[in-house]
């Protein structure tokens, strides 16, 4: 997805906010992630975006790594260039069709990655390679708003079909954690800029922005249901 300059605002812009949250999912993520890694490990970060994840790897971890990342936004890429420092190789690509030889990395990860291709991702990993996903259930990580807008939803999936989609590519489930936490922003107009900031309702308006700061006018908080998954490239397999 091709972002503008609005939406870059507004995804800066949301990435800055402080939500009350009883367990901050990103942290295990990120720390399951750096749990794996050995130096002389390579790891590529498929819609990296901003290069969040690469960089709060980076700052977890000091083992010697080969860091990678794609995305198919020319914006983001400019973006993760910029904030990683020269510290990984960011490519513009699609993750359907990447530039990578067979057997490249020992890890891949994603992080709200909903078009991931499970075919790609295990051609590119190495035998015994993990993959480590985290994204959002069926909810979209903010249930109480998905309601709302019921049939609207973009690309609104429960966890089984990622599971089912990688088992078909080849893939082991190995670990599957999921949860549903209570997320308490500081304002109603804060949950309308994440909702602007990601393809979430569809053809979503004035009239929409304001049925959302009405039901929330008291209490900004809403319900996430995010889960991490991580799937094994079994041994021997190309």
């Amino acid at each position: 997805m091709q972002y503008d300059n609005k939406t870059l605002v507004i995804r800066d812009y949301v990435a800055n906010f402080k939500v009350e949250q009883g367990i901050d999912v990103n942290t295990l993520f990120i720390l399951l992630i750096t749990q794996h890694l050995n130096d002389g490990s390579t790891l590529l970060d498929v819609g990296t975006g901003n290069g969040f994840v690469l960089s709060q790897i980076l700052q977890n971890s000091d083992k010697q790594v080969q860091f990678f990342g794609i995305d198919n936004s020319s914006e983001m890429v400019k973006l993760a260039v910029k904030n990683l420092a020269n510290k990984a190789k960011i490519t513009e690509a699609n993750i359907g069709d990447m530039p990578f030889d067979d057997c490249s990395f020992d890890i891949v990860t994603a992080k709200n990655v909903t078009r991931i291709d499970a075919t790609e991702i295990f051609r590119v990993l190495k035998g015994n390679g993990i993959f480590i996903f985290r994204e959002y259930g069926y909810g979209k990580g903010m249930i109480e708003i998905a309601e709302m807008f019921s049939g609207r939803i973009i690309r609104q999936r429960k966890p089984d079909y990622y599971k089912e989609l990688l088992c078909n590519a080849g893939f082991k489930i190995f670990k599957f954690d999921e949860y549903e936490i209570a997320r308490k922003y500081n304002s109603a107009q804060e949950l309308v800029s994440v909702v602007k900031s990601f393809p979430f309702v569809e053809n979503f308006a004035e009239a929409d922005e304001k049925m959302v700061l009405e039901k929330f006018a008291k209490d900004a908080t809403i319900t996430s249901d995010p889960f991490i998954l991580v799937a094994i490239k079994p041994k021997g397999d190309r």
